[in-house]
């Protein structure tokens, strides 16, 4: 799920970006090599829209870089650099327990949805998908599978879950100010897991986080670093936007503003439901009322995930812009937004 930024006060979800997605160009297979390879999608770099930077800032030399885990059971790594709009990712890790680490090297805000190819299914599919006016062609082939959401430039974020065998895509459903999904600018990556996972765990969290039809179960953190352990509970997929209130915004502010500006039969679809990663924000010209610092894009239900977080204190919220299969509403409009006071 990701951000769109359209001069409106109007709010897309995942599923909206999905629809706009007719200009994404053709991918290769993703390569089956054991060994990774590393490889970028091409992309011209144009225009770019600033915001805020947050989190930590992405380690030089890092990009597409992908590690086994070690012996002592510690969690693969799997390095991704976004830029104006390319992966530079490498192009076959080995399955098992994964942290996706993605460094925003560009100057707009990136995600990074990972998502699965259902059986049977193909990248020229998931191409097709695509650009199918109607977003829920597009969940109908994939399964979500998370990854960091919403780095502003300069910024980066860690998130980790199990990754089974099976063709994979990375995506950004992020808006540019021109109101164009950067996944119908080319920022479509392959990704193959390979081999059989290894017998490794997700990282211990010192915190957890619930998502629900339609609701987060965490409201409280201290300021710092914590590993969130990361539940879907839904029935459909869900993910987890973080942004920083602006000065006098509330969660209310917020449920009012999805609530009154939202149209009803909006595609569904979802960066964990029918379109992978693609939350979406947006608001007046001067940009919506927060800012985004992270967070974990959909992941599928029954799914376990974790997510690294390093937040100063300050008033947050948790955001789902995965529309609803029902409704096509964004789980936001649905009272998918919840307080997080960071003390």
């Amino acid at each position: 799920m990701r951000l769109a930024r359209p001069a409106a006060l109007l709010i897309l979800g995942s599923g909206l970006l999905l629809a706009a997605c007719s200009g994404a160009g053709s991918a290769g297979s993703p390569a089956t090599s054991a060994a990774p390879t590393t490889a970028a999608s091409a992309a011209p770099a144009t225009s770019s829209e600033p915001s805020a930077s947050a989190g930590a800032s992405a380690s030089a030399g890092a990009s597409g870089q992908a590690s086994a885990a070690s012996s002592g059971g510690a969690a693969a790594a799997l390095s991704v650099t976004a830029k104006e709009y390319a992966f530079d990712v490498a192009t076959s890790v080995p399955a098992g327990v994964t942290a996706i680490t993605l460094n925003n090297a560009g100057k707009e805000t990136h995600q990074a949805q990972l998502v699965k190819l259902n059986a049977g299914k193909t990248m020229a599919d998931l191409q097709a998908a695509l650009q199918n006016p109607d977003p829920s062609a597009g969940l109908k082939i994939v399964t979500l599978a998370g990854g960091p959401n919403a780095l502003p430039p300069g910024s980066s974020g860690t998130t980790t879950a199990n990754l089974e065998p099976g063709s994979y895509a990375f995506l950004c459903f992020v808006s540019s100010a021109d109101g164009i999904p950067h996944v119908a600018k080319g920022m479509v990556a392959p990704l193959e897991v390979t081999g059989t996972a290894a017998n490794t765990q997700l990282p211990s969290g010192d915190a957890s986080l619930t998502l629900k039809d339609f609701s987060f179960d965490l409201n409280q953190l201290s300021a710092g670093k914590h590993t969130v352990t990361v539940k879907n509970d839904g029935p459909q997929s869900h993910e987890a936007t973080i942004v920083k209130l602006n000065d006098g915004v509330t969660v209310d502010t917020l449920r009012t503003m999805f609530t009154s500006s939202q149209p009803s039969g909006s595609p569904a679809a979802s960066g964990g439901a029918a379109s992978p990663a693609a939350s979406g924000s947006g608001g007046p010209a001067s940009g919506p009322p927060w800012t985004e610092v992270g967070g974990i894009t959909g992941i599928a239900p029954g799914t376990t995930a974790t997510m690294d977080v390093d937040l100063p204190a300050g008033n947050y919220a948790f955001i789902c812009f995965i529309p609803d299969a029902t409704t096509g509403k964004p789980h936001a409009a649905l009272g998918m937004i919840g307080a997080l006071t960071v003390q």
